[in-house]
């Protein structure tokens, strides 16, 4: 099976989507399956500028991840009907020549799927994905062509999104199919 990169675009540690991005790494590589997860998308990546020479530690580690993985799963929240600044932001970062590869060589035959958490009703989580999928397309991915949405109505109970069975069962049943595109 190939190596996945999971990327986590919440918004802090204490994100729906960076919790369950974890935990699914964790469970990923209790069954062997070779992954790898980025987070804090927010920190120590600034916002990419045409003048600038230094690339950001956070963008060579994800650099070197990438080169090793066929396929990425990216948790991100909705906000306003779109996806936040920094994913666009990093993913940007990771486009760029460097080296000897070109615009794009870290995305080219790769396949990439999307879940989101939301705390609402994700009324706009379809609107999102596709003008994600649309960027992610422009980039040279491959977008797997259904993403997984985990509303408010989906972790109503008292437990702890991460701790929560059918949540997680859900994501998995995702994943497993995903993997498999």
């Amino acid at each position: 099976m190939s190596k996945l990169l999971i990327l986590s675009a919440g918004v802090s540690k204490e994100s729906n989507n960076t919790k369950l991005a974890k935990k699914l790494n964790d469970f990923l590589n209790e069954q062997n399956i070779s992954c790898e997860i980025h987070e804090n998308l927010y920190e120590n990546i600034p916002f990419l500028l045409d003048n600038q020479d230094e690339v950001p530690k956070k963008i060579i580690d994800m650099r070197k991840s990438l080169e090793n993985s066929n396929k990425i799963l990216i948790f991100s929240p909705v906000y306003n009907g779109g996806f936040l600044a920094h994913l666009k932001n990093t993913l940007d970062w990771l486009s760029l020549a460097y080296e000897d590869n070109r615009y794009n060589f870290l995305f080219k035959e790769k396949t990439v799927g999307v879940v989101t958490s939301v705390k609402g009703a994700g009324g706009n989580a379809e609107k999102a994905f596709n003008i994600l999928s649309s960027q992610l397309l422009n980039y040279g991915l491959n977008v797997f062509n259904e993403f997984h949405l985990i509303t408010k109505k989906d972790h109503q109970d008292e437990v702890a999104i991460e701790e929560n069975v059918k949540v997680f069962e859900d994501i998995k049943k995702f994943v497993f199919k995903f993997l498999d595109f």
